[in-house]
């Protein structure tokens, strides 16, 4: 039979290593998987219903158009911001005015210059609430091989799987290098689309 002083050496000892399992146990990764952030749902976008235009002020004067060809892949969660994000691509070949002699002139060197610069991309970076249905979407807009930070606000309403999206914003041609012929002014992008939830 163990003495006192042994007893209470075994003791300590079953209660170090009883210690130092439980400590590698919290401290070994593998026991406590990261737990992925949520994703947010994709969702798709009817073309049918949807559209991009713009408008071009320049001085007294200013024409509208549409672009025919364009794309978007959107992640959205009102309640999952953090994890929504948006990427939309534009054919700038694409633009049409209604005015052929304007439209003959849009993507040459002096306007979009479609022949360097195909595509227009507007990438986010963040997405913030503004307000109740509001929000705001910092992202990265490349035109004509400029690359600038901008802000779009937009608005969302959602019922069940369908989400009507509205948004605009309005640029300086000038800042991205587009500061003659048709295209030079005041541009004012306008968003307006459906889109239904993936599954």
């Amino acid at each position: 039979m163990a003495s006192p002083p042994y007893r209470l050496l075994s003791l300590c000892c079953a209660v170090l290593l009883g210690a130092g399992v439980a400590v590698a146990h919290v401290d070994n990764p593998k026991a406590h998987p990261p737990v992925a952030p949520a994703a947010a749902p994709v969702w798709t976008v009817d073309k049918a219903a949807s559209r991009l235009t713009f408008r071009v002020a320049a001085g007294d004067k200013s024409f509208d158009g549409v672009f025919k060809s364009w794309d978007a892949q959107i992640a959205f969660d009102p309640k999952n911001l953090k994890a929504s994000r948006a990427m939309v691509t534009i054919g700038l070949a694409s633009a049409i005015t209604g005015d052929p002699m304007r439209d003959q002139q849009l993507p040459k060197a002096e306007g979009f210059d479609v022949a360097r610069f195909p595509k227009a991309t507007f990438e986010t970076v963040s997405i913030a609430s503004a307000a109740a249905g509001r929000y705001i979407a910092n992202g990265d807009l490349t035109v004509h091989g400029v690359k600038r930070r901008i802000e779009l606000p937009f608005t969302v309403a959602i019922a069940k799987d369908v989400a009507r999206v509205d948004g605009a914003m309005t640029l300086q041609s000038a800042d991205f290098g587009i500061a003659r012929g048709g295209a030079a002014g005041e541009v004012t992008v306008k968003i307006k689309l459906t889109a239904h939830k993936a599954h």
